[in-house]
């Protein structure tokens, strides 16, 4: 799936979703997680089908209680498509799923038999395949692959991992990677300090086959990441089909933004757009937009009553407005999801208040062909019986 298309798909189904006018969104849990055997603490985003199912996983909950794969179907069913097991499968699922021609599923999780992550396959039929386990213990080879995986038309997958490679770091800075359809591990780029440290995926790819991302931290040494205590507020990157890389924009925290969220935006005329995590106006973090000439623009500083902390995986309509969640600030300090038009204006589309619409928003938001979006949330603060977070649905 060339992630580009991707795109420029979203961008015509979202037609719709150009609403010109502020009116109140209709919001509608469509799904209530446990600490049980369907799943609790979603961290990525929901994948959505041709025929309107709903897929993605959970970070717990699950048989073994170490994360599931679940499947909502267009009349909110859930089911639990496979339960995860450290020792054998994986566990900790924390990113959004992937799916072929075939239907195949395709995700990484955190932890796994090597003791460093896993890439894996599963089919239609809820059998999983291990494509690639990473091996964990005191050593620079790649562990622990991160954020979300990009696969292109030949099958290809790519990703980043948190550690591996060198550069100074404990246990490496991080890496690029493909993942050939032998199952072969190929390392596409090692990161040292100036040009970032910690990649997170998901990675994004144009039509010439170039790859985009952030790294968290790294890049200007001087600067301290508030959130995560380490030098260096991250970068933006490009990776040529050469494999040479190029730092887009190196942060500098304050007004400028720290720590880049990962799921970059492209627009069809090539231009990105992501968020800070922090930085901007109160450490709130912001919204920028990258050009092809590589000129940063800093669109939009949060206040807390606006979002706080945004989760990057922002998605455009065809009139350029931008959705996205933030996982706190709003009304309730619990979170938020928002839409920024191409003015400037920014109008929060629903604030989290910890009841049954949950609390926490870890990842961005999806659409479908009617113009509504669709979304998780990590928690649920105030009613005991539902801790585990739910499904959302935010209707125009």
């Amino acid at each position: 799936m060339n992630i580009l298309s991707s795109l420029v798909t979203v961008s015509a189904i979202m037609l719709a979703a150009a609403t010109a006018s502020a009116q109140v969104q209709n919001f509608a849990p469509l799904h209530q997680f446990s600490t049980a055997t369907d799943g609790a603490r979603p961290q990525g985003a929901v994948l959505r089908d041709s025929a309107g199912n709903l897929y993605g996983t959970t970070s717990a909950g699950g048989g073994a209680g170490e994360g599931a794969v679940y499947k909502i179907d267009a009349q909110g069913n859930e089911t639990v498509l496979f339960s995860f097991s450290a020792f054998d499968s994986g566990a900790d699922p924390a990113s959004a799923l992937i799916q072929d021609q075939a239907g195949n599923l395709y995700g990484i999780a955190d932890e796994g038999p090597g003791g460093a992550g896993v890439i894996y396959k599963l089919s239609a039929d809820g059998k999983q395949t291990l494509l690639h386990s990473f091996e964990g213990g005191f050593n620079l080879n790649p562990k622990v692959p991160t954020g979300g995986i990009l696969m292109d038309k030949l099958g290809n997958i790519f990703g980043t991992t948190l550690f591996g490679g060198d550069g100074g770091c404990d246990f490496g800075c991080g890496i690029l990677f493909r993942l050939d359809t032998a199952g072969k591990l190929h390392v596409l780029h090692k990161f040292a300090g100036a040009e970032g440290t910690q990649p997170f995926g998901p990675l994004i790819q144009d039509s010439d086959g170039n790859l985009y991302g952030v790294s968290r931290s790294g890049g200007d040494l001087s600067c301290v990441d508030p959130q995560f205590s380490n030098s260096g507020c991250g970068t933006v990157f490009k990776l040529s089909k050469d494999n040479t890389l190029t730092v887009l924009h190196t942060f500098h925290g304050g007004r400028d933004g720290s720590s880049p969220q990962p799921g970059l935006l492209m627009d069809v005329l090539g231009n990105l757009y992501g968020t800070t995590f922090q930085g901007g106006k109160s450490e709130n973090g912001l919204i920028f937009r990258i050009s092809t000439k590589g000129r940063y623009t800093v669109l939009h500083r949060f206040s807390q009553k606006e979002a706080r902390n945004p989760n990057g995986g922002l998605v455009a309509d065809l009139a350029g407005n931008l959705y996205g969640t933030a996982q706190l600030g709003g009304g309730h300090d619990l979170g938020s999801t928002f839409r920024l038009s191409p003015t400037g204006e920014l109008t929060v589309l629903h604030s989290f208040k910890g009841l049954d619409d949950g609390a926490v928003p870890f990842a961005g938001l999806v659409p479908d062909d009617t113009g509504h979006f669709f979304g998780t949330a990590f928690k649920n603060f105030l009613i005991q019986p539902v801790q585990g977070g739910n499904v959302f649905e935010i209707r125009p």
